[in-house]
């Protein structure tokens, strides 16, 4: 196609004599072969730098481009100019101008709220989300099931909440083309339901939100401290369960911790299933980049990808940012970067990082505190002095790291989820222990 297309423009710039001469064409034009073609972009190869600099940011750029536009029947097309034999330029122009595309592609939003970013099928699974996933997949395969609904999502920010919510919505989309899906955050509902407050339309309103087969909403929280609109939002919730439509809710919190959200709502979110999403470990972290480098077509060493994901350990969107900073940078450097470089691009972006924590580093650090060993916190035992120090390491994991009683129960030697929450509560109501747990917490952050 890059070829044809490249062909006939050679024959409308060889007619253009108002602005080509012979020597040029004969030249300069006549010498361009085509490096690289494929939907998006065409590069050109020149043959030397005169010659390059002579296209390149000149007039006979713009006439080159203008008949390529029309050779290609007025669909656009990026056209760049190279240096013949300029492999590297070659490899980071394509994969710049791909780039680019893909974003602009991403950008494109339907009027479900959903674009095509965010499947299943670009959803990098690991131990950390495994079981969310899973779900996730189930519930967009049979949307409305009573034991799956409301499906929520919780967990700290850039862990990939709303990339399964979306996948999820894109998901019953592409399988059942006839079901009506609407994603939409927290916020942009409050907005809606102020504007209908003031326009008074409610019918619109209610007609958009409670007629859809599935309702994806992304923050709940955001509901806090707005009273009116928590209503809205139980009636609209009530009228979609009642009529077995499928609801998907992310939070940053599970919702026994929504203590400022109206408790009708918060028991209904518990009347589904629910998902603690963990931040990814070092496994997930390393196949997310192996994965974004092979999208771009770039290549580091297994020494710089184990250095950028032993590092960058917060979250997915901070990997994403720093892969997308190392990427320009790839870009700029023709794909040659040492490990230096890439600690000189990395350092800053995780200089503010807090330790990522786990139950065993929260375990480890009780038992330093205490003067006790970790396997006794998990133990049987329960000697006042084990049992104080096991109830404030269940605390920390409970009120820190906001694990569910089961999940901490299975963690500290298998205990059922009402000695854990007794273990919490004997924390809690004491002012000497909880002000250990904070010094605990502070010292291991």
């Amino acid at each position: 196609m890059g070829s044809s297309v490249w062909d006939n423009a050679l024959t409308l710039l060889k007619l253009d004599k108002v602005n080509i001469d012979g020597v040029t064409y004969d030249s300069i034009l006549s010498k361009m072969t085509v490096a690289h073609s494929d939907g998006d972009v065409l590069v050109l190869a020149a043959r030397d730098e005169f010659s390059l600099n002579l296209v390149k940011g000149q007039d006979l750029e713009k006439h080159i481009k203008d008949a390529i536009r029309t050779a290609n029947d007025g669909k656009s097309l990026a056209v760049k100019f190279i240096l013949a034999g300029d492999d590297n330029a070659l490899n980071s122009t394509v994969n710049s101008e791909k780039k680019a595309a893909k974003q602009a592609k991403s950008e494109f939003v339907t009027p479900t709220g959903l674009n095509g970013e965010f499947t299943f099928a670009n959803f990098v699974v690991g131990d950390c989300n495994r079981f969310a996933h899973a779900s996730a997949v189930s519930v967009s395969q049979k949307p409305g099931q009573k034991q799956r609904n409301p499906f929520f999502l919780w967990g700290n920010s850039g862990l990939g909440k709303t990339h399964l919510m979306k996948a999820i919505g894109n998901a019953i989309l592409e399988n059942q083309p006839g079901k009506k899906v609407i994603y939409t955050t927290c916020e942009a509902f409050t907005n809606a339901f102020i504007a209908t407050i003031q326009n008074k339309n409610y019918t619109e309103f209610r007609n958009k939100f409670r007629t859809v087969d599935v309702l994806l909403i992304d923050d709940i929280q955001f509901l806090i401290g707005k009273d009116s609109v928590q209503t809205e939002f139980f009636n609209t919730f009530e009228a979609l369960i009642e009529a077995g439509k499928q609801i998907v809710i992310t939070c940053d919190k599970a919702p026994a911790n929504l203590t400022q959200l109206d408790n009708r709502l918060t028991s209904r979110f518990q009347d589904g299933i629910m998902f603690d999403v963990q931040p990814p470990d070092f496994e997930t972290r390393k196949a997310i980049f192996l994965s974004k480098l092979k999208n771009e077509n770039f290549t580091l060493s297994d020494e710089i990808i184990d250095y950028v994901c032993e590092n960058v350990t917060t979250n997915i969107r901070q990997l994403n940012g720093a892969f997308n900073t190392i990427s320009s940078y790839i870009t700029l450097a023709n794909g040659e970067l040492s490990l230096d470089d890439i600690r000189k691009i990395v350092d800053p972006l995780v200089s503010g990082n807090k330790k990522y924590l786990t139950p065993d580093i929260v375990i480890n650090a009780v038992a330093n505190y205490y003067d006790l060993t970790p396997d006794k916190i998990t133990s049987k035992l329960r000697s006042a002095e084990i049992s104080t120090a096991r109830n404030v390491a269940m605390f920390i994991c409970r009120d820190y790291l906001e694990l569910k009683y089961e999940k901490i129960g299975q963690i500290f030697g298998g205990r059922k989820h009402t000695t854990v929450m007794h273990g919490c509560d004997n924390v809690d109501e004491n002012p000497s222990l909880k002000n250990q747990a904070e010094e605990i917490y502070k010292l291991i952050t």
